[in-house]
């Protein structure tokens, strides 16, 4: 059987990485400007009073907390988009770093439940209904409102979203309808692990907790004992 990949085009991941990084490189320097000036105006005294190597020094260490954590969070956002599914195996990353093989897959359940509340507000402004008119109302002013209405009304769609559960007790909520070949590779893996899906799947709220706050696309660690 051929391997299916899915995945943004690389240069609008070149694109986020970039943004990314630029991004939290300049608030964590804002961030770290601000307490060296606390600190100077507290403790220091004035910066004009410092020598030359200790102001170059202070500059050039400023970005580096935001840089690092910029870059970070760039790859971890990366990673999230790019998927690729064998034979054997699940792989996760630009170049596969993380792999899960197949033969580890406990269950997979179709659908994840909706743990967000302004999500849940957002599927029910359905067109023609009371919220959906008011939304449509702040859509008119805001477009991102009519976008994560969008959003949220895909995520209600079951097929559209699975939780990958493994042997070893880690979960991993897949979420890749707006990957591009997404959706192909997740009804992909359903076809090559048809004998341990379950289509209809009553979450306990132990389960909700368990999934509420986790970033989609993210491997769940197992809990602990």
């Amino acid at each position: 059987m051929d391997n299916i990949t899915a995945q943004f085009p690389t240069g609008k991941l070149r694109a986020a990485f970039v943004g990314n990084v630029a991004i939290f490189t300049l608030i964590g320097w804002i961030a770290v400007m601000l307490l060296v000036l606390f600190l100077q105006f507290h403790f220091l005294g004035p910066l004009y009073e410092f020598s030359n190597p200790i102001k170059i020094l202070i500059f050039a260490v400023t970005p580096v907390p935001g840089l690092l954590f910029g870059l970070w969070f760039a790859r971890k956002e990366i990673n999230k988009g790019c998927w690729e599914l064998t034979d054997s195996e699940l792989l996760r990353g630009i170049h596969g770093q993380q792999k899960f093989p197949l033969a580890s897959i406990e269950k997979i359940i179709v659908g994840l439940p909706m743990t967000n509340a302004v999500g849940k507000i957002l599927q029910r402004a359905r067109p023609g209904t009371a919220l959906g008119t008011s939304v449509d109302a702040l859509s008119a002013v805001q477009p991102i409102w009519k976008t994560a209405r969008n959003v949220s009304l895909a995520i209600a769609i079951k097929e559209n979203s699975l939780l990958i559960c493994f042997k070893d007790g880690s979960w991993l909520p897949l979420r890749l309808f707006a990957v591009p070949n997404g959706p192909a590779l997740m009804d992909t893996l359903r076809e090559r692990c048809e004998d341990r899906v379950i289509e209809s799947y009553d979450y306990s709220h132990a389960e909700i907790r368990r999934l509420r706050r986790r970033d989609m696309n993210e491997l769940i660690p197992p809990p602990k004992n």
